[in-house]
């Protein structure tokens, strides 16, 4: 049986659960929520399908309030628009403005370097304040290495975070010297988690 953890941090203006969104402590829908975790049982939309699976639940209290994230820029369509149905068979797209693509990772650390020689894979990595990008690494690269990618890509960032790979059970990434082929990663979604 496998554990599932949730975290629910409660603010001074209401709460969140895993990295959600904030939810108001007076709102009615979420009565029945508060109301479970009062009597210290899980609340029934946290409960694993698996019966076997046993739940975990972590309450945080932070004395502030809610940090509101960052709005993100939303970036005009930047595809080319085809007719369906259309007889026309020209496949030169028109010329349009030239902007830099959508969820392009940043230039890698100076120390980071992909041998297009040796075997490489991409990695999903979605950061804590919402960013999605894809890197390319090494398969003899390390989990140090991605931490010290999102660093580079994110200076401003806290840097204590976990990393974790997504999956049936998420696996903590821990040793930063244990290689992207030896942790499974290749072709995988790394969670950045505060």
């Amino acid at each position: 049986p496998q554990t599932v953890i949730h975290n629910i941090v409660f603010w001074t203006n209401g709460f969140t659960v895993n990295d959600g969104p904030l939810r108001r402590l007076d709102d009615p829908e979420n009565a029945h929520f508060l109301e479970s975790i009062r009597k210290s049982e899980c609340p029934k939309e946290l409960e694993s399908a698996d019966k076997r699976s046993s739940v975990h639940v972590n309450l945080i209290k932070r004395n502030e309030k809610y940090p509101e994230p960052k709005k993100k820029h939303q970036a005009a369509f930047q595809g080319v628009g085809r007719t369906l149905g259309s007889s026309s068979t020209s496949a030169t797209p028109e010329e349009t403005s030239s902007t830099s693509p959508l969820n392009t990772a940043p230039n890698p650390s100076p120390g980071l370097v992909v041998d297009e020689s040796l075997p490489s894979t991409s990695i999903q990595l979605r950061l804590a304040d919402g960013t999605r990008m894809v890197a390319r690494f090494n398969l003899h690269n390390t989990v140090g290495d991605i931490r010290l990618f999102i660093d580079a890509s994110r200076p401003e960032s806290a840097t204590i975070y976990q990393l974790q790979m997504m999956g049936f059970p998420p696996k903590l990434l821990v040793d930063p010297t244990q290689t992207i082929e030896q942790a499974g990663l290749a072709n995988s979604v790394v969670i950045q988690k505060f």
